[in-house]
């Protein structure tokens, strides 16, 4: 009567053992993990957008970005925080694959981030002739309907600004500006982005960005050139045309040849050097 009750045992034993060998959290009950020799590994939460909730240190993989601008951390509650920033479409700073500044993102099929890894601790400054501008925060590109293309730049006024001729609108810390089909010649040039029939394409962003540039002047005729420090200095050249000056005392004042003066009474012509010639003025 006994080897029944045994073989019971045994079996009942058996499946326990089986059944916890297929229950393992790694969290608890592993130690030294190397997943090296796996075929794959899949180790972050995809989808083809954003959750709108999150708890610090989650990781999402976006699969609707552009190749480089995927991953996203989750450094605070229900706030993603795109991880650096690479290469988007074609051209750009294709080396600097951590340059998160002011990147453009495909976070869904309606919406664009701009600047996402901006903030009060690591701005996004720009500098435009003396004046720098620093943005503590970037804006959210939200299209409507439309087919065509956004342009994405910071205005000479310093200004995040979303220029296109489709229907679209941005979130406070950029501007939507209407009529654009392509960069003012005296803006920062940051991405485009092609949307079709109301969605932004998929793959349609292009980095505009450079941190490497230069502007380079040529003097024409009747204009003087000077740079000094860095500083471009442009003026009429005085050899080719002829610059006002103080009415002379004398005619052999100082003066260049081609610079001339006038008084209530006399119009004054320097012929050659310290040289005046005069004509009386009158009414007619």
């Amino acid at each position: 009567m006994r080897k029944p009750i045994y073989r019971t045992l045994l079996l009942a034993l058996s499946f326990a053992i089986t059944f916890g060998q297929t229950a393992v959290d790694l969290r608890t009950q592993s130690k030294n993990i190397d997943f090296s020799g796996a075929a794959s590994t899949k180790p972050l939460q995809t989808g083809v957008a954003i959750p709108s909730t999150c708890t610090t240190g989650q990781m999402f993989f976006l699969t609707t970005a552009a190749a480089g601008s995927n991953l996203y951390g989750c450094s605070a509650t229900n706030i993603w925080s795109l991880e650096g920033g690479g290469t988007v479409g074609t051209g750009g700073v294709t080396l600097s694959s951590g340059l998160g500044d002011f990147v453009a993102t495909r976070v869904s099929s309606i919406a664009l981030t701009i600047g996402a890894a901006c903030s009060s601790a690591t701005p996004c400054n720009v500098r435009i002739g003396a004046q720098v501008y620093s943005f503590s925060t970037g804006g959210t590109l939200t299209l409507s309907s439309g087919s065509g293309t956004a342009y994405i730049y910071i205005s000479s006024t310093g200004v995040l600004t979303a220029g296109n001729n489709l229907s679209a609108s941005c979130s406070t810390g950029c501007t939507a500006q209407a009529g654009i089909t392509a960069f003012p010649v005296d803006c920062i040039p940051l991405f485009t982005w092609t949307a079709t029939n109301g969605t932004w394409d998929a793959n349609g962003g292009t980095d505009e960005r450079a941190f490497l540039s230069t502007q380079v002047l040529e003097a024409g005729a009747g204009i003087q050139l000077t740079q000094t420090s860095g500083q471009n200095t442009v003026m009429a050249d005085p050899t080719t045309v002829g610059l006002r000056v103080a009415a002379p005392a004398t005619s052999s004042s100082a003066c260049v040849a081609g610079t001339w003066a006038a008084s209530s009474s006399y119009y004054y012509v320097c012929v050659s050097t310290n040289t005046w010639m005069r004509a009386a003025l009158s009414s007619f």
